[in-house]
């Protein structure tokens, strides 16, 4: 287990409030730190949605009927099948937010981030 060191200024606060919940500071720290980067990923993705829209014509003519990969703006990976693209970007790239989307004649689409969230407090 690794250790985390706190600013004094946050102990007292982070305590009174585990208090509140009636949960320890250990789950609420955790909770709070997942949920900032569960918020963080989500972000990307939406930052690299708003990538994709910006290069959708581009992306038509080069992907059309394949899905993307898009890191940064820049497609890092591409295929026919989501599973398998899906599968290799996990397998070089780990849980990193990246956009994962098919490339069709509409630039406009909904995006899901997918990924594992633990939910509620453990003691």
């Amino acid at each position: 287990m690794d250790t985390l060191a706190l600013r004094p200024n946050l102990i007292d606060p982070l305590k009174n409030e585990a208090a509140r919940r009636k949960t320890s500071v250990e789950a609420l720290a955790n909770d709070w730190l997942e949920e900032q980067l569960w918020e963080a990923k989500r972000k990307k993705i939406n930052e690299e949605a708003e990538r994709f829209r910006a290069q959708h014509a581009k992306l038509l003519e080069k992907h059309a009927g394949e899905y993307v990969a898009m890191r940064d703006g820049v497609v890092i990976d591409h295929d026919l099948d989501l599973l398998t693209l899906h599968q290799r970007v996990r397998n070089q790239y780990g849980d990193e937010p990246i956009l994962m989307a098919p490339v069709t004649s509409s630039p406009v689409q909904s995006f899901k981030v997918i990924g594992t969230r633990r939910r509620g407090a453990q003691q």
